[in-house]
């Protein structure tokens, strides 16, 4: 039986909506059990075609990636 790629379940997902952006953030496993953070942005591009944008965290960079982002997000 041939292998197919496809992406697992979220095991837990949180959906932030912002003007004309929706940002997905879905808890999920890997193949080979480690546990990852995907986030997710939608939007329309300017020829009204869905954009979408994906980054994927893994844990060995989650603290030092919360860790930026707070910084930044304190100066807004």
């Amino acid at each position: 039986m041939p292998e197919t790629n496809t992406i697992p379940a979220a095991l837990a997902t949180k959906t932030v909506r912002g003007g004309s952006r929706t940002y997905f953030f879905d808890l999920r496993e890997s193949k080979n059990g480690n546990k990852y953070v995907q986030v997710t942005e939608t939007r329309k591009g300017q020829d009204g075609q869905n954009v979408r944008n994906t980054l994927f965290l893994f844990p060995d960079h989650a603290q030092e990636f919360q860790s930026a982002l707070s910084e930044i997000i304190e100066q807004v």
